[in-house]
């Protein structure tokens, strides 16, 4: 039996690729019989030196690795575009609750007529943030968001759970998914941002605007030659333009406003024109002036900051 080890790892591999499942060595146990070495479903059974070997499937911790494998096998069947070969994926009782239609789907049928329909937007996924639950043996979660490429240069991103169920042939297969849009606008969030940067420019503290730029930002300012790349610079520019008490004002950017688009799920430019009010230092008349701009922001855990921000005065007289 010491010497079988090599002639197992042969006989799982190869039972893998026919079963489509994810067992390795660990996942059996030796069981010395002596009777033939036969056909059986609770596991492998090989031959080693003449010996009658069978190894018998025991319980077996899928890794993280491994349930995420399954979301690349989804994600491949969808490359195909052919909605059986994704609905194959699923397990006979599986239900389905997809992202754009509200039709429940619980049977075979409903599930390929659903992909029938996706499939045409050739989508290919990303997971950005998953959770992996075992809730049982044999039985497994992942929970998260991922966001889609679509034909056209279409992103969408979407909140997702998978629940896998290990069938009696080793193949682990869909049981449950559930897919839904993110409830939050997220425009809004980018909206809020400037405003939180607004709201710092009016505390008159370079330090509290500096501290809103990424660690390794650009600021390309309206009223300076200088490339600022270092907080240091960042917080120089705006000791002497809070001089001015400015208050900003976007033009354009309610509703839909196509002057914000995220990059990635984490990454998102917004661009246009706003309108600075800004008080001279001296005579405190107040005046108004308008400029372009584009902010690219990153999200760092619960907050986006500015990695690049470009400021010019408007090239036409206005």
């Amino acid at each position: 039996m010491a010497d079988v080890s090599w002639v197992m790892a042969a006989a799982v591999a190869a039972y893998n690729k026919a079963k489509g499942s994810f067992f390795d060595a660990a996942c059996f146990e030796p069981a010395p019989v002596e009777k033939r070495c036969g056909s059986m479903t609770s596991g492998l059974c090989i031959f080693a030196k003449g010996t009658s070997c069978h190894y018998k499937a025991k319980p077996c911790k899928p890794t993280d690795a491994q349930v995420l494998a399954l979301f690349t096998e989804w994600n491949a069947a969808l490359a195909t575009l052919n909605s059986s070969t994704v609905a194959d994926l699923y397990a006979p009782n599986a239900v389905l609750l997809p992202t754009v239609s509200n039709k429940y789907r619980e049977t075979r049928e409903e599930i390929v007529d659903y992909f029938d329909k996706f499939l045409q937007s050739s989508p290919q996924g990303t997971i950005d943030q998953s959770e992996i639950r075992h809730l049982a043996e044999g039985v497994v979660q992942n929970l998260g968001i991922y966001t889609f490429a679509l034909s056209g240069d279409r992103k969408v991103q979407a909140r997702y759970s998978y629940t896998y169920v290990r069938q009696a042939n080793g193949k682990w297969l869909i049981a449950e998914h559930h897919s839904s849009a993110m409830p939050e606008d997220p425009n809004a969030e980018i909206v809020a941002a400037f405003a939180q940067w607004n709201a710092a420019l009016a505390t008159f503290n370079a330090t509290t605007v500096a501290a809103l730029y990424a660690p390794a930002a650009v600021l390309l300012p309206t009223v300076s030659n200088k490339v600022r790349n270092t907080r240091a610079e960042i917080e120089d520019y705006f000791v002497s333009f809070l001089k001015r008490k400015p208050q900003g004002v976007i033009d354009s950017i309610a509703g839909s406003s196509p002057n914000i688009r995220f990059l990635a799920p984490n990454v998102a430019i917004n661009s246009g024109t706003y309108v600075f009010a800004l008080t001279d230092p001296e005579t405190g008349v107040v005046s108004n002036v308008q400029a372009r701009f584009t902010y690219v922001y990153k999200k760092y855990g619960d907050y986006w900051l500015i990695e690049d921000h470009h400021s010019s005065v408007m090239p036409e007289p206005v």
